[in-house]
């Protein structure tokens, strides 16, 4: 697994989401905890959920890894670069 620089890189997501859940299914940090026998989706601290048709990319667990963005049917997810401040 590619580890990505957490602070310079964001998952933006557009109002395109279809719900479909891929990104859901790819993103290696859900994978990890969906692998352990005491997995319960209601309490896990998943990357992505998909909440009412719409995926949810929670900022504090994504690794900004990419893989959801480049899966994405839609192109609804999309990792980009934050700038950075200079002083």
């Amino acid at each position: 697994m590619v580890k990505a620089d957490k602070k310079n890189k964001k998952i933006v997501q557009s109002e395109k989401c279809i719900g479909c859940g891929i990104c859901y299914s790819v993103c290696p940090v859900n994978a990890k905890l969906m692998k352990k026998d005491d997995f319960d989706p209601e309490t896990a601290e998943l990357a992505i959920r998909i909440i009412d048709g719409v995926a949810i990319i929670s900022d504090d667990v994504c690794i900004r890894c990419g893989a959801c963005s480049k899966i994405c049917p839609v192109e609804s997810l999309t990792l980009v670069e934050l700038e950075t401040a200079t002083a």
